[in-house]
């Protein structure tokens, strides 16, 4: 008779606590959980402003490129710029999307998951036209900026493709056609009626190669205009030999680089930077970007 009575006491005290209408439940990245009237945790950014605690935070500058709109990760990028004095070594910073501050809706149940996180790699600051490239890290010096990728160039012929730095001979890369880069490659070749040695070659050589656009490889052809065979035809015209010769050895990405990777300003001021993800990385909307430095802490981040 006791037992029953302490029983009955407890049950009046549960029924009889107050409840909490604005309880919410407890949900790590990657759970899987179901609606109810709870809200959703995490679905927003919330608790104070965003701290960038990094000291580069005040000369760093983080863009969102196409990010909110592609996704082929061979298109989509994001950019980092340096505005301060300094500069800046970037190797090794990450950069992380805000996927753990969204809910997924799944087979019937929302789901959270872990945010991506990609670590910036080194880079070649010459890329090699022989594909021996040298690595080493990114380093951004006053007003120069990365164009990060999020996945890589699949094609590596002619040229094995890495992560570079853009010079006046890269040109030639993004007018071939073998090639797709976005945004495209700055095109600030050498003229080729000013290429060194076409001083002295014959006036109707000279007149083949003023024809000649900017960053272009000619592309000989083995018939002339009548589909006679021909040794060197050049849009349908013989070329003669020692003047073919002396195009196809200065008019391409490695004829550039070794006639002028020696020049004052031979460098550009942008790098190239392929993460090698095989998926985009940047959702369309309800995006966060953010860059961590080698520290961790927050140098920029943007919303959109």
């Amino acid at each position: 008779m006791e037992g029953v009575i302490i029983l009955a006491v407890i049950l009046i005290i549960i029924i009889s606590m107050p409840k909490n209408p604005n309880r919410t439940a407890s949900v790590s990245p990657g759970s899987i959980f179901s609606t109810g009237n709870s809200p959703i945790p995490g679905s927003s950014t919330a608790g104070g402003p965003v701290i960038r605690s990094a000291p580069q935070a005040q000369y760093i500058s983080l863009g969102t490129g196409n990010a909110a709109y592609s996704y082929q990760p061979y298109e989509e990028y994001v950019t980092i710029e340096n505005y301060g004095r300094e500069p800046v070594n970037i190797t090794g910073w990450q950069l992380k999307n805000g996927k753990d501050k969204r809910a997924y809706y799944q087979g019937g149940m929302l789901q959270r998951f872990s945010a991506d996180v990609a670590v910036v790699p080194q880079a070649a600051r010459l890329l090699s036209p022989t594909g021996q490239n040298i690595l080493g890290d990114v380093i951004l010096a006053q007003g120069e900026n990365a164009v990060v990728t999020t996945g890589s160039v699949s094609v590596q012929s002619p040229y094995k493709i890495t992560s570079f730095k853009e010079n006046s001979c890269t040109g030639y890369l993004e007018k071939l056609p073998d090639y797709a880069f976005t945004p495209p490659l700055s095109q600030n070749c050498p003229w080729p009626s000013r290429e060194p040695g076409v001083e002295n070659l014959p006036p109707a050589c000279r007149d083949i190669i003023s024809s000649l656009s900017s960053c272009q490889t000619p592309v000989f052809e083995s018939r002339d205009l009548n589909r006679e065979p021909c040794d060197n035809c050049l849009n349908g015209k013989i070329v003669p030999s020692y003047c073919a010769a002396f195009i196809k050895e200065h008019y391409s990405y490695e004829g550039c680089v070794r006639n002028h990777a020696g020049n004052a300003n031979f460098y550009g001021r942008t790098w190239r930077i392929f993460l090698g993800r095989g998926w985009e990385m940047w959702a369309k909307d309800y995006e966060t970007v953010e860059l961590f430095n080698g520290s961790g802490q927050l140098v920029d981040y943007k919303n959109y």
